[in-house]
C-alpha cells in the first residue's frame, strides 16, 4: 500500500518543481507606461506588468554578415511609481526561468548556463550572476505575480558579483527614492559590448549548454518628467564590469546619452521631436539628483 501511495505523490511532486518554473500570468497595468520614450530597435519584444524587455533575436549584431547568438535582452524599460515601502517579496523560483519557444530556437538559454561549481566559484572570486535588468524588488510593487517573473533569464544578463550587488544595486535603490520624491522615474538598461562584440561568454557546449555573451559593461539611463514633455530631466551612465562592490561614486560613470547610442547602436527618445533629441542625448549631467 505504501508503495502504491508513494510512486504517485512522487509524480505529483516532480510535477509541481516542473510548474514551479513557469512564468506566472502576467496582467499588464495600463496605467503605466514602460516604454513611454521609445526606444528602438525592437527585436523580440516581450512585456510584463513590470517592465518590457526587447530581446535579442538571431539577427547580426555586429555587422559581419554572420546571425548572432548574443542571448541577452538588448534593452529593459520600466516606469517606477511613487509608493509606500512595500515588504519584503515572496519566495523567488529555484531556477531561472527561460523562454521554451526562443530557448527551442536557439534564441535564449536556460538557467544552467550560469551553474558553475563550488570549487570553480571558490578560484573565480566575483564570478558571473544572473544579473537583474528589472530588479525583483521593484516588480514586487506590481504583486508576487511581477516579482516572480522577473526570474527570466530574457530579464537578466551575465554580471560581476561585484558589479550586481555594489553600484548596480546601489542605483536600482535611488531610482526607487527618486520615484517616491517625484512621483515617477523611468529606467531604461542594458548591456554594453566594446565594438559592439562579446569577447567571452558562459556556459558549457560540452555539456548542451547554450553560451551567454558577456557584456563589458552595462548602461542605465533615468528619465523623470521635466519642465514640459519635450523636455525631460535625465542621467545616463555606463559602469564597467569590473566595477568594485565598495564603489558608490555615480558621478563618474555619467555620460551622455549619445555615448550609450554610439556603444550600443540603440536609439533612446524616439518619442521625442528631433531636436528635443539632440539637446537631452548630447549633454551630461553635471551631478546625480
Amino acid at each position: 500500500m505504501k508503495l502504491r501511495l508513494a510512486i504517485p505523490l512522487l509524480i505529483l511532486l516532480a510535477y509541481g518543481a516542473v510548474q514551479a518554473q513557469q512564468l506566472k500570468p502576467i496582467e499588464l497595468d495600463a496605467s503605466y507606461d514602460h516604454d513611454k520614450y521609445n526606444t528602438q530597435p525592437k527585436d523580440i519584444v516581450r512585456e510584463f506588468r513590470a517592465y518590457t524587455v526587447s530581446f535579442d533575436g538571431k539577427d547580426d549584431d555586429n555587422g559581419d554578415g554572420q546571425a548572432d547568438y548574443w542571448r541577452v535582452p538588448e534593452w529593459v524599460s520600466y516606469e517606477i511609481k511613487a509608493m509606500a515601502a512595500p515588504e519584503k517579496g515572496p519566495k523567488r523560483p529555484s531556477k531561472w526561468i527561460t523562454d521554451k519557444e526562443l530557448h527551442g530556437q536557439g534564441v535564449c538559454a536556460k538557467d544552467d548556463a550560469y551553474k558553475y561549481s563550488q570549487e570553480f566559484r571558490k578560484s573565480h572570486p566575483s564570478w558571473y550572476a544572473r544579473g537583474h535588468m528589472c530588479m525583483k524588488l521593484i516588480a514586487w510593487r506590481h504583486g508576487a505575480n511581477a516579482d516572480w517573473n522577473t526570474h527570466t533569464l530574457l530579464n537578466a544578463c551575465p554580471q560581476r558579483e561585484h558589479n550586481n550587488a555594489g553600484i548596480w544595486l546601489d542605483m536600482e535603490k535611488k531610482t526607487i527614492a527618486w520615484a517616491n520624491e517625484y512621483g515617477s522615474v523611468w529606467v531604461i538598461c542594458g548591456p554594453v559590448f566594446n565594438e559592439q562584440t562579446p569577447s567571452s561568454f558562459i556556459g558549457e557546449p560540452e555539456k548542451g549548454e547554450l553560451q551567454v555573451a558577456v557584456p563589458d559593461a552595462f548602461f542605465k539611463i533615468v528619465v523623470r518628467e521635466g519642465s514640459s514633455p519635450e523636455q525631460p530631466e535625465v542621467l545616463a551612465f555606463i559602469y564597467p564590469q569590473d566595477t568594485e562592490r565598495k564603489d558608490k561614486d555615480h558621478g563618474k560613470y555619467l555620460v551622455s546619452v549619445d555615448e550609450v547610442e554610439k556603444r550600443t547602436g540603440l536609439d533612446f527618445f524616439m518619442s521625442l521631436s528631433l531636436e528635443a533629441q539632440r539637446v537631452i542625448e548630447g549633454d551630461v549631467a553635471v551631478g546625480i539628483w
